[in-house]
């Protein structure tokens, strides 16, 4: 049992002040590095292998993107039903990482046998898009255990710069794996990644996320989902966040989708010229994340949610705008914008619901979210296709563009006082 510090139990319904292990940061910095870089072998293997070994359309390797994040979607509320009811959301971490690790290992596995399937893929990429939603539920609620609320922008900009320095990294690595092993055998280290950061999460002891579950009885899953429904309806502006963050995935989603296209058949760059802005974006959400804290604090989190957002979805509208002339250096004044303000404004929204939810229906409250946010991708990338169809690749990143500014713009007249705690409020 946990106590106060001084060799004695807390008393019964007592606050425990939020105390951690000094490796726990370190530790979770390195699962979401090393997880999110290995990701990034199977985002480009399962393709891979639809593509090149079945020979899949593009239908089906569309339908591949589409499981991932749609049931990420569907299933993200249930995961903040599990999150906020486990009783300790570390093991949750390290439990959902080793069903990862065997999960990616049936793709190697299965190919070795010569029994691999379309249909072994597509279950692979649900299966590992709703594990992939529980862990992402679960971080910002083991951050919130044990991190002081005035801490908090600090931790989630290390554990923001440890997912960059993976997504930074995991392409490369995932190319040159594909390359010189295949696709099927380079998944194995998506399957190492996973056990490496269970290991990593298996070593600190966290605080509050050890102590014991409490004995009083819990509602059922549709009970605790309104309860989760409540909480945005009784705070606004976490519900309207979550509109604006839904609102910059469909746009980005729909760009995304025609962004290659765009460049190569529209505005004539050569795929160096495209990799620099790739690049460009990298090093301005680096910059986001090194600075992101400083750039709170000055700026003030209450101006920061509808500053950044906005800019950010504004800054889209740089794509299309890059067909009139000066292709290149409009297209890198677009990733640095984007890239720094989204940073700071995913930092931001995350420690917002951190502090505006009650602790013990967080998990809920982003697993709303993110449904929300999740299940409008896989939509912006199909209809990518088929509104530059009707309106032309230009018109169509025009309209997704202002779909994000209209979404984010949610947030620009909301109070001062909406961004603070019930209890803070006078």
């Amino acid at each position: 049992m946990a106590d106060d510090g001084a060799g004695r139990p807390p008393a019964a319904g007592s606050p425990v002040a939020p105390r951690a292990s000094r490796h726990a940061v370190p530790a979770l910095m390195f699962s979401q590095g090393v997880s999110v870089a290995g990701t990034q072998v199977t985002a480009l293997a399962l393709p891979a292998l639809a593509i090149l070994l079945l020979d899949a359309g593009p239908l089906a390797a569309s339908l591949l993107f589409a499981l991932e994040y749609g049931v990420q979607g569907l299933t993200g509320p249930f995961a903040g039903v599990l999150v906020d009811r486990v009783a300790s959301r570390r093991r949750l971490l390290v439990a959902v990482d080793l069903a990862q690790l065997l999960l990616i290992a049936t793709v190697p596995l299965a190919h070795a046998a010569g029994a691999l399937t379309l249909a072994h893929l597509c279950a692979v990429a649900a299966v590992s898009g709703a594990l992939g939603g529980i862990s992402a539920i679960a971080v910002p609620t083991v951050v919130a255990d044990f991190v002081p609320k005035d801490g908090l922008v600090a931790v989630n900009a290390k554990l923001a710069g440890a997912r960059s320095v993976g997504q930074i990294a995991g392409p490369g690595l995932a190319a040159a794996l594909v390359q010189a092993v295949g696709a099927a055998t380079a998944m194995v280290a998506d399957a190492v990644s996973y056990g490496l950061s269970a290991l990593a999460m298996s070593l600190p002891r966290l605080r509050r996320d050890e102590e014991p579950p409490q004995a009083a009885a819990r509602p059922g899953i549709a009970a605790s989902l309104r309860e989760g429904v409540d909480v945005l309806r009784g705070r606004p502006l976490l519900a309207r966040l979550a509109v604006a963050a839904a609102a910059l995935n469909l746009g980005g989603a729909g760009l995304a989708g025609l962004f290659a296209y765009f460049a190569y058949q529209v505005v004539d760059l050569s795929p160096g010229e495209l990799g620099l802005t790739q690049d460009v974006y990298s090093i301005a959400a680096v910059t986001a994340v090194l600075t992101a804290k400083r750039v709170i604090r000055r700026v003030g989190l209450t101006r920061v949610i509808p500053l950044f957002g906005p800019l950010a979805a504004a800054a889209l509208f740089l794509i299309p705008l890059a067909s009139l002339g000066a292709a290149l250096p409009v297209l890198v004044v677009y990733q640095a914008v984007f890239g720094f303000c989204a940073t700071v404004w995913g930092v931001s929204w995350v420690t917002l619901q951190q502090q505006l939810s009650p602790p013990e229906q967080l998990g809920r409250v982003l697993g709303l979210s993110r449904s929300i946010g999740q299940l409008v991708m896989p939509v912006g990338a199909l209809l990518g296709g088929t509104l530059a169809g009707a309106v032309g690749v230009t018109g169509a990143l025009a309209v997704f563009a202002a779909i994000a500014v209209a979404g984010t713009l949610a947030v620009v007249s909301t109070r001062p006082q909406a961004f603070l705690p019930e209890g803070s409020r006078a």
